[in-house]
């Protein structure tokens, strides 16, 4: 029962010593775990951009190519095209 007890009181001893050690370590890993969120939010910013930029391309060519063709849903490509661009830059916007 002794024996316990000095075993106890010096593990209880060793961990109050350790306490500042431990929450050091836990506040240099806090700022590298921003800077990932940091990181992935301007990949999804970039993706998205990217993302709104070729589906307006491909929907203004597709534009262009009908319009070239004399074809009558012309309109409706670049109207998608538009819709497109916008609600891609809408999501940035959201993301950010």
């Amino acid at each position: 029962m002794r024996r316990f007890r000095k075993a106890s009181i010096a593990l209880v001893t060793g961990l109050a010593i350790s306490q500042p050690l431990l929450l050091q370590a836990q506040q240099a890993v806090a700022p590298t775990f921003q800077g990932a969120v940091n990181d992935i939010r301007t990949i999804a910013i970039a993706a998205g951009t990217l993302v709104a930029g070729m589906v307006g391309l491909i929907g203004l060519g597709r534009t262009a190519y009908k319009l070239s063709q004399g074809d009558n849903d012309s309109m409706t490509s670049l109207i998608f095209a538009i819709v497109g661009i916008v609600l891609g830059f809408l999501a940035n916007t959201f993301i950010s």
